[in-house]
């Protein structure tokens, strides 16, 4: 093995608020970092929407080696869905030597035998089953006797835009979070596990801030006026103060290492959460059966300025089950499989810790989409469950066991569905809601993955309602999530001694593994993309 590396992520960092931080004389690390390395913006394109950046990073896979183009899997039998969780191997299974991690998501310890540390602790979205997960196993009681507990473990994931008081008690913890981090690798690999090769840090927190926190950097959103803006403004910026902290830390603690810091896309506003989560599968849902299950409330449709706000203490899922039909009953149903699941979770958990599971991981998905499902096996098509696009399932004979569309109808169907969305508008704006539209298994729409749609259309704004010259308006909705995987590039800063200083063009992000593991063992082979040089001042001279 060469010189030893430190790969540090920034999950759900912008580079721009960073560069306005640094331009008001803050983040003093990640300036001093910034201009003594080679650097390259870096995309991830075109898989952003897959919602599987960390996975894509943990295993070195892209969606076509992976098969993985959603992180919701449907079955074409059942026609149930589930969020699939970390079954590939971590790419540090195929390099020669040690590696040191701390809760990277989608990092299944079990399936790499030469990596040591831990993960599920307080990763956004970690794929993970429940716990923490150790090589050593005893190392997860070590670091909660010395560090205790993520202190932002209840706010992870969170819808607090409507309270700021809420805001702020999330944003602190969240700060706290990522300074507990940075003690926790100081002691990993500085005094625990010193023999390392490569270590990997993954710094979660600003996606989980980000998300909710979004309008209190955006001048232009819709909920930049709202109270709760100042509070996520300030609760965010000073988390980036403390993931500075933690890059020179990172720096101090092995100054010999080879540094590569990375984020593989920057944030946004989210116009995409509403209408990919409900409002799209309402449209669809009204399209096949000429019934509706959501409508927005009353109060909902006279509010100000077409936004929806929900009072501080109701859950989104819960205002919105409150405008569909059967709403009340399915709470009640929702209740009963949570009990459920708490008491076999008490019964099959263990508090002790084990490196991940052999066994495929599979977690339930609720969403406003999943809503819709009693009506999948008999309508032509409908709104597929996803997080960051809209994405429509055709039920297709010879592929969904109750399919209704035949083969020979297929991309005429397609083409009828396009006609459709285009037609879509914001009701508040006037603008068009829909953007690119893609056809994934238009060639072989009988090879479609559970995990893949038949079409998939990109958003454009943020919009809370839909409105179509027949359908009519669907919603408004409130706002879920204000912030999205919506923002611009994002970074890599690569440091070491001998390095040219200088910007070197975009890199893609399925690239950053492949030269991490031949800058550590030139044998090793990426599962995907291609190591790329770095400039140093050595090949230089040669």
């Amino acid at each position: 093995m060469s010189k030893r590396v430190i790969m540090i992520g920034l999950d759900g960092f912008t580079v721009e608020i960073a560069d306005r931080l640094i331009a008001e004389g803050r983040m003093p690390n990640l300036a001093k970092l910034r201009a003594e390395s080679a650097r390259w913006k870096v995309t991830d394109e075109p898989y952003r929407n897959a919602n599987l950046a960390y996975e894509q990073i943990s295993s070195g896979m892209s969606p076509e080696t992976s098969g993985r183009f959603s992180s919701v899997e449907f079955d074409p039998a059942t026609y149930s869905v589930k969020q699939a969780g970390a079954d590939n191997p971590p790419f540090t299974s195929g390099l020669n030597g040690k590696t040191v991690v701390f809760d990277s998501p989608f990092f299944n310890l079990s399936k790499a035998a030469n990596t040591e540390g831990m993960v599920g602790w307080g990763a956004h979205g970690h794929g993970m089953p429940d716990g923490l997960h150790a090589r050593p196993a005893s190392l997860a009681q070590e670091i909660t006797d010395k560090f205790g507990e993520y202190a932002a473990k209840d706010y992870i994931y969170g819808f607090w835009w409507p309270d700021p008081e809420l805001m702020r008690k999330a944003g602190v913890a969240l700060r706290k979070g990522v300074d507990q981090r940075t003690d926790i690798m100081r002691w990993l690999i500085g005094e625990r596990i010193t023999d390392w090769d490569l270590a990997i840090t993954v710094v979660s927190d600003a996606h989980s801030a980000t998300e909710p926190m979004w309008h209190g950097v955006d001048p232009t959103h819709p909920l930049h006026s709202h109270p709760s803006a100042p509070v996520a403004k300030q609760c965010l910026e000073e988390i980036y103060d403390a993931i500075d902290r933690h890059i020179g830390a990172m720096r101090e603690v092995a100054p010999d290492a080879t540094i590569v810091c990375f984020s593989v896309h920057g944030m946004g506003a989210n116009g995409s959460d509403v209408p990919a989560m409900l409002l799209l599968p309402e449209v669809m849902y009204r399209y096949e059966t000429g019934k509706k299950l959501f409508d927005a409330p009353a109060e909902w449709k006279d509010a100000e300025n077409g936004i929806p706000i929900v009072p501080p203490g109701v859950p989104w899922d819960r205002a919105i089950l409150n405008a569909m039909r059967g709403g009340k009953i399915m709470r009640a149903v929702d209740k009963l499989e949570r009990g459920y699941l708490r008491a076999k979770h008490r019964l099959t958990h263990s508090d002790s810790a084990d490196a991940g599971s052999d066994e495929p991981i599979r977690f339930p998905l609720k969403m406003s989409a999943t809503r819709y499902s009693r009506s999948w096996k008999t309508t032509r098509a409908f709104g597929y469950p996803s997080f960051h696009d809209g994405r429509i399932r055709v039920n297709l004979k010879g592929r969904e066991a109750h399919g209704v569309v035949e083969l020979e109808d297929y991309a005429a169907l397609l083409d009828e569905y396009e006609i459709m969305l285009r037609a879509l508008f914001d009701p508040r704006t006037g603008k068009p809601v829909i953007g690119k539209i893609t056809k994934p298994v238009l060639d072989d729409p009988l090879n479609c993955p559970g995990n893949q749609s038949d079409i998939v259309a990109e958003f454009e704004g943020v919009p809370v309602a839909l409105g179509h010259p027949v359908l009519g308006s669907v919603g408004p909705a409130p706002y879920r999530r204000t912030g999205a995987h919506t923002g611009g590039a994002g970074a890599l800063y690569i440091h070491q001694g001998d390095v040219v200083v200088g910007d070197y063009g975009t890199q893609s992000a399925f690239d950053i593994v492949a030269t991490v593991g031949k800058m550590l063992d030139p044998a090793f082979v990426a599962p995907s993309g291609e190591p790329f040089p770095v400039p140093l001042i050595s090949s230089k001279a040669a």
